[in-house]
This record gives C-alpha cells, sequence and structure tokens, in this order.
C-alpha cells in the first residue's frame, strides 16, 4: 500500500476504534434504545437510502460525527430479499447525492458509490439471511485524497449484468 493511501487507512481505523469511546447511543444494549434504532435512522446519521422496516444491529454498528459527514459502519437486516435489497440500493442511493462507482451481483453483492463532493466513499455489501431476509453492511469512510478523487461520468449507461 502507497503511503498516502495507508496513513488514511490508518486514521479511518483509528478513528472507528477511538469512537467506541464516545458513549455513543448505538452503543447501549437497552430494549428501549434497540426498539428505537429499528424504527428509523439512528438520529445522527442522514444523507443514506435505509430501507422501511429495517432491523438495526446494535452490537456491528459504529458511527463516528453526524448528520451528512457521518462515517463509519451501519449494519442492519431486513425482510426483503437480498436481490430486492440490491435494487432498493442501486434506485435509492442516486437520490441521496452518492453517484455508483462499482456494482457486483452475486451470492454476496457489492455496491460502491462516492459522494457528489467526491469526498467519501460508501461500500455497501448485501447478502441473504439464514433464515429469510437479508443482512446489509453499509461502510462509509473520507474518500482517499481528501476529496480530489476523480467522479465517474455519467455518459456511460453502467455496469451490464453478466450473464452465465
Amino acid at each position: 500500500m502507497n503511503r498516502p493511501a495507508s496513513l488514511v487507512a490508518s486514521f479511518v481505523f483509528a478513528a472507528l476504534a477511538l469512537s467506541g469511546c464516545q458513549g455513543m447511543q448505538l452503543s447501549g444494549s437497552s430494549t428501549k434504545n434497540t426498539e428505537a434504532s429499528a424504527r428509523s435512522a439512528p438520529p445522527q446519521i442522514s444523507g443514506i437510502a435505509l430501507p422501511e422496516g429495517y432491523s438495526l444491529d446494535t452490537n456491528r454498528t459504529i458511527i463516528l460525527g453526524e448528520g451528512e459527514r457521518w462515517i463509519g459502519r451501519l449494519s442492519y437486516t431486513i425482510n426483503s430479499s437480498a436481490n430486492d435489497m440490491f435494487d432498493f440500493v442501486r434506485r435509492e442511493m442516486n437520490n441521496y447525492g452518492w453517484v455508483e462507482v462499482s456494482v457486483v451481483r452475486s451470492e454476496i453483492s457489492q455496491l460502491t458509490y462516492m459522494s457528489s463532493a467526491g469526498d467519501r466513499v460508501a461500500s455497501i455489501l448485501i447478502s441473504a439471511a439464514s433464515l429469510y431476509g437479508s443482512k446489509v453492511e453499509l461502510t462509509v469512510s473520507p474518500a482517499a485524497g481528501g476529496g480530489t478523487a476523480v467522479m465517474p461520468t455519467t455518459r456511460n449507461a453502467g455496469p451490464q449484468p453478466v450473464r452465465r
């Protein structure tokens, strides 16, 4: 890994590790906090597509910052298939100012987006849950280069599905 990328990775890791010490609302294990989190977006974040009816996994969620500038990992389950979640994310992230960078649809799908300002990257992993529904891991981090990343053009129709 080159030096700037390793510095960014080190900063993100340190920031996420330290945020656990801030007494976050999401880190509590009380039923009241868990039930409230399952009904709506965590109060400190905004600017991303979240489906109705998702259930936040507070043990795997860690947020640093707030509003549309937050970074961290948001982990949740939903009673929708992984295919439906994949379609939801692709359809809705653009509405929140995110530009699609790459997409892989498979057993564990991965979608990558860059903020319209080019200063944050969102990586979304979607997989089928054990019995029904799906699990989603949404990670938002600063873009390498501090916002100097090159935005993809919109002339391309986007990635094409792989045919077997």
